[in-house]
């Protein structure tokens, strides 16, 4: 085996630095980065290197090779000396923008048809076009930019699997739901302590894709707990929304649950009574409401008659231009829709007048109606800041650490 050459400081001269990589010295060319095997270390191969590739350069003093020394030394190089910081540089751009692609919700062929045009327009006008060659290295296509997300994913996932399994208990909070398009989901939050700071992270997102029962929803959460081996010991509490599945005394999820560990404290939880109790409401004040909801429908349910309001409004400069839909499963629309109507009460007597709706327009124009309309706009807005103080929204102190004993405090507060 032939001996291993040394490099000398004098080959400098020829444009060659040296890089160990692996244990053996190598030369690296100071102009093109080009490493050369030990063998090279020879003054007569370096010099023709340089001859060969940089034959403009061959005659240029030491001076001149010592400072394209000092520019390849500030070079974010790979451990092998090659040029592959550009394509790291675009790999971790590609895994940035595929976050934010992922944080704004929008497809993800966004990042090869908008996004990556956009950065190479303006960075070739800015920059000029070697950078915009640079741009155009970044990988932004469809799949990329999918299997970027789900790495992010997967390794959120495992990081918070992680801090779990060291937590020395925690404690799930489940609610299932089934949208406009009809889809059932299931959401498991989980609250557990990590360097003795409660914290409250998304543990499961997932379609029921047959019944939601709390036999489903037991079997989704085993499921996923046999998966990452989460401990049922560790369990503590279970909090629901209270309904049937939920909370049933046979089959609900919390008896399904208090079956693996019997220790488990199960609750309601406490933002979904709060909301459960806003809707009770006395006769006269139901009444109004449900009055309110049929005007806003008669107006909003008719694509001519949304047209014309919104034109009326225009002419009568009002604030806004648009009454507001009542949502039953959205817990604010109720407060924000009441609030709406009752700024635009003046435009809405004039519509129904116009539109010779005598019935409605008579229920809406009473003054007992007006008053009940008033109270029910008042209290809601109290309700609804409640409601949003309970989320902890508002206030960064709250937010994803709120507990019992701060929310009875604004419950008094507010009965108070």
């Amino acid at each position: 085996m032939a001996p291993k050459r040394k490099y000398d400081s004098n080959y400098i001269k020829f444009g060659f630095t040296s890089i160990e990589n692996k244990g053996e010295i190598k030369p690296q060319c100071v102009i093109c980065s080009t490493v050369l095997a030990n063998e090279a270390l020879k003054p007569a191969k370096l010099k023709r290197h340089l001859d060969t590739v940089q034959p403009n350069l061959s005659d240029r003093p030491v001076e001149f090779f010592e400072g394209k020394l000092e520019n390849l030394k500030k070079m974010k190089l790979g451990p092998s000396g090659t040029r592959f910081s550009a394509s790291q540089k675009s790999l971790v751009a590609s895994f940035e923008i595929s976050k934010l692609i992922a944080q704004s919700k929008k497809p993800h062929t966004i990042g090869e048809t908008l996004v990556k045009p956009c950065m190479i327009k303006a960075v070739e006008e800015v920059l000029g076009l070697e950078a915009k060659k640079k741009i155009q290295d970044i990988p932004l296509s469809n799949n990329t930019v999918k299997a970027r997300i789900e790495l992010m994913s997967n390794d959120i996932e495992e990081q918070l699997v992680s801090k779990i399994k060291k937590s020395p208990f925690f404690a799930l909070q489940c609610d299932e739901s089934t949208d406009i398009s009809n889809c059932c989901q299931l959401l498991v939050f989980v609250r557990f302590l990590d360097e003795n700071v409660i914290k409250e992270e998304l543990l499961i997102s997932r379609e029921l894709e047959t019944t939601s029962k709390g036999m489903d929803v037991m079997n989704s959460i085993a499921e996923y707990f046999g998966k990452h081996n989460l401990m049922w010991d560790h369990l503590v509490s279970l909090c629901t929304d209270g309904a049937p599945a939920m909370l049933g005394s046979r089959s609900g999820l919390s008896t399904l649950v208090k079956q693996k560990n019997p220790n488990v404290i199960t609750s309601h939880c406490l933002i979904h009574r709060q909301a459960l109790a806003s809707k009770t409401l006395p006769v006269c004040l139901n009444d109004t409401l449900q009055m309110a909801i049929k005007v806003v429908n008669v107006i909003k349910s008719s694509a001519l008659n949304t047209r014309l309001f919104k034109k009326l409004c225009t002419d009568m400069e009002s604030n806004h231009e648009a009454l507001l839909f009542h949502t039953e499963v959205r817990w604010l629309s109720k407060g924000n829709m009441l609030a709406r109507l009752y700024e635009l009460r003046a435009e809405v007597e004039i519509f129904l007048v116009d539109k010779k709706m005598n019935d409605i327009s008579k229920q809406f124009t009473n003054p007992t109606c007006q008053l009940n309309l008033a109270y029910l706009v008042d209290i809601f807005e109290h309700l609804n800041k409640l409601n949003m103080q309970l989320q902890g929204s508002g206030n960064k102190q709250l937010q994803n650490v709120g507990n019992i004993f701060i929310f009875e405090d604004k419950l008094r507060a507010f009965i108070t």
